[in-house]
């Protein structure tokens, strides 16, 4: 017998598509604070994967931030990222310094379960 839905497949014991909106989410809002505070007009964004992971990165050669302090503010751009990414047993990394430039990164480790197997078919 089949688990799942049709066209659905289970991720680390997470469907897909909360993995896609996830990762989708993530980009939007380093995206957005992009292109609020950076000062620049173009930014670079990579996604890959391979079995084992998926990996996301949104860099900008912009005026960056101290992490630290941001990470302290009542802002929840970066706190929402770090949340989104943890329902999906990925991690979050965050590289940026005053006046050079950000990169976000967030990776998501892959590793099928049985169920993965039985709702892919």
């Amino acid at each position: 017998m089949k688990t799942g839905t049709v066209g659905g497949m289970l991720w680390r014991g997470v469907w897909v598509t909360e993995l896609s909106l996830s990762l989708f989410r993530v980009l939007q809002e380093a995206l957005r604070n992009a292109a609020k505070h950076s000062g620049v007009k173009r930014f670079e964004v990579r996604l890959w994967g391979s079995t084992g992971e998926i990996q996301l990165t949104i860099s900008d050669l912009g005026a960056g931030f101290d992490t630290e302090t941001a990470m302290k503010t009542t802002g929840l751009g970066l706190t929402s990222m770090q949340e989104r990414l943890r329902l999906v047993h990925g991690e979050l990394s965050i590289n940026s310094q005053p006046r050079g430039g950000t990169t976000i990164h967030a990776h998501i480790p892959f590793a099928p379960t049985s169920d993965s197997a039985q709702a892919a078919g």
